[in-house]
């Protein structure tokens, strides 16, 4: 029987963190799904995995709904194709019919899927990652079934399953700061200012640049007159259309306790119609999502001479 992707790898292996407190008696268990090493060079993090015994590249995003295969890793690895059912996939720039293909025996870190359906999308995507065909990319779909740690910073990426250790972890060591989300959907929400006015962000390791709807340029004080020296940038989305915005450099970026100066944001229309936090933000940060808590455990880069950071939790 074929399976959704949200069903969790096959293999656990117990794992300590930093800190873990419990709201109820009895103890407190972390287990691994995946301990692994971030590669290339891609606007995307990237992992290593299996299918039929050759290496696969993964791209990891926060940010997409679902996950896909490649209609180049389709053809690649003769994966079968359903053409009778029918999926809408949604991106940047809006969205698309495609069918789905199934995928057998993926491995990914310590474990293992089995059969299971996957959409057929993100032609935009890179056919190989050092010399690695790109298998596709893992959504929130299948992410939101963990603890997620995205470490960029040193080039590591982690999913953890917790079992009986209440609202009280600390999975990361000091300092760090912590910031509250809200899932719509998948889809992590959080609040940013930009230029000291607040703004509603999504937290998506897809996007390879942190970019902003025109209109939240608009409320931080920013016009199309004041982009129009700006350099031109373009977006491409899983649904493989590409949009073009302006590269301006802001005043700030504030997020938590952290305070970015003089950073540049891509101002671009969408037709999702949300700003988003993307993979450059995840470069100057480690950040654990704890999706079944709503929480974000954060830990700057502090020798990143961007970043500003006051109130972080210290040992």
């Amino acid at each position: 029987m074929r399976l959704p992707l949200a069903c969790r790898l096959a293999t656990l292996l117990l794992l300590s963190l930093p800190g873990c407190g419990t709201d109820d008696p009895g103890p407190c268990k972390v287990a691994t799904a995946a301990a692994m090493s971030v590669v290339g060079h891609s606007l995307h993090p990237v992992v290593l995995g299996r299918l039929r015994g050759q290496q696969v590249a993964l791209l990891l995003d926060t940010g997409a709904a679902g996950s896909v295969v490649t209609p180049n890793a389709v053809e690649s690895f003769g994966l079968p194709v359903d053409r009778d059912n029918v999926l809408q996939l949604t991106g940047i720039g809006g969205s698309t019919l495609t069918t789905t293909a199934t995928l057998h025996g993926l491995e990914l870190g310590h474990g293992h899927v089995h059969d299971f359906d996957l959409p057929i999308g993100g032609g935009s995507l890179p056919d190989k990652v050092q010399g690695v065909p790109v298998l596709g990319l893992f959504g929130a779909d299948f992410l939101s079934n963990y603890d997620v740690d995205f470490d960029l910073p040193h080039h590591r990426f982690g999913m953890y399953d917790l079992s009986g250790c209440g609202d009280s972890i600390q999975p990361v060591s000091p300092p760090y700061f912590t910031v509250p989300f809200q899932l719509d959907g998948d889809a992590i929400k959080v609040e940013i200012r930009i230029n000291g006015k607040p703004v509603e962000a999504e937290l998506d390791s897809g996007a390879g640049l942190t970019y902003i709807t025109r209109l939240d340029a608009q409320r931080a004080g920013v016009t199309a007159e004041m982009m129009a020296a700006d350099p031109t940038e373009t977006l491409h989305g899983v649904d493989e259309s590409a949009v073009a915005g302006r590269r301006h450099r802001f005043a700030s970026l504030e997020f938590g306790a952290e305070r970015l100066k003089n950073f540049p944001l891509t101002v671009a229309p969408s037709a999702v119609g949300v700003s988003l936090l993307g993979d450059e933000f995840f470069h100057l940060n480690r950040i654990w999502i704890s999706y079944p808590r709503r929480m974000l455990f954060i830990q700057p880069a502090f020798d990143n001479p961007l970043v500003h950071v006051t109130g972080a939790r210290t040992p």
